[in-house]
């Protein structure tokens, strides 16, 4: 019978980051629980202390201040956003599908999360605090990612937008995010089986943009923007309108 060689237990160095790792989860945890239950703003290192069973002053060990841990939990969000539009680049062919992808796993994430979510996305929401260069560092690599996978969209020869990519981005990601702000601010408001009536806004989104931006519109697109870019204030309006544009202003609200 062969002798089994006997687990080795864990260094006293492993046991004290396990331990702290520990620790740190359970603060993250009842930090997220005061956001969800209080606001994202709300969050108070003595009721995050007394919820973990510990004294504020051990708290400090961990987390020196509550900007700090407002900016672990900015992190933690700007991971789960990373990690989830990666599998959907990954799984995904450069085409529409990719899009609606990105936009129906982002609005999921944000009802499954939604301390997170609002944190991560308006981090101006807790008065005064600012994230890390590290988050900032994560968040801006989130665009980047982004950017490549719509540019794979572009280049298949899915789609034409008469803008830069960058635009096309930032564009989509406002889309998105007005999408889900309204679904989320509202969802209390609605009647039963109204609820989902942003949710319902993505596909017919971006059946608009599709057409918009369908190649075979490339051609007019790039006439009319050429035409923009070249014009003066009052081209191609009525003599008369223009006249009134240049010395008196339109007299149309602006836009919102």
């Amino acid at each position: 019978m062969e002798a089994t060689e006997p687990a080795r237990l864990p260094s006293l160095q492993q046991r004290r980051l396990r331990n702290r790792q520990e620790v740190i989860d359970a603060i993250l945890a009842a930090a997220r629980e005061i956001m969800r239950r209080d606001g994202v703003a709300a969050l108070n290192l003595h009721e995050v202390a007394r919820l973990v069973g510990m004294q504020t002053p051990s708290l400090y060990k961990y987390f020196p201040s509550k900007f700090a841990l407002y900016d672990a939990l900015f992190r933690v969000g700007v991971r789960l956003f990373r990690e989830q539009d990666q599998e959907i680049w990954n799984g995904t062919p450069p085409g529409w599908e990719r899009i609606q992808a990105w936009f129906e796993a982002r609005l999921a994430l944000a009802e499954q999360h939604p301390d997170l979510y609002r944190l991560a996305v308006d981090p101006t929401s807790v008065p005064g605090f600012v994230p890390s260069e590290e988050g900032r560092q994560e968040t801006r690599q989130l665009v980047v990612a982004a950017r490549q996978a719509i540019k794979e969209v572009i280049e298949a020869g899915v789609m034409a937008p008469p803008m830069p990519l960058d635009q096309v981005v930032d564009l989509l990601l406002a889309t998105r995010r007005g999408i889900i702000a309204e679904h989320l601010g509202k969802q209390l408001v609605f009647e039963v089986g109204e609820e989902e009536r942003f949710r319902r806004l993505i596909p017919r989104t971006l059946t608009l943009l599709k057409a918009a931006w369908s190649p075979s519109q490339q051609p007019f697109l790039e006439m009319m923007n050429s035409r923009h870019s070249q014009s003066a204030p009052g081209d191609g309006l009525d003599p008369s309108v223009a006249a009134d544009a240049r010395d008196e202003g339109t007299g149309m609200e602006p836009a919102r």
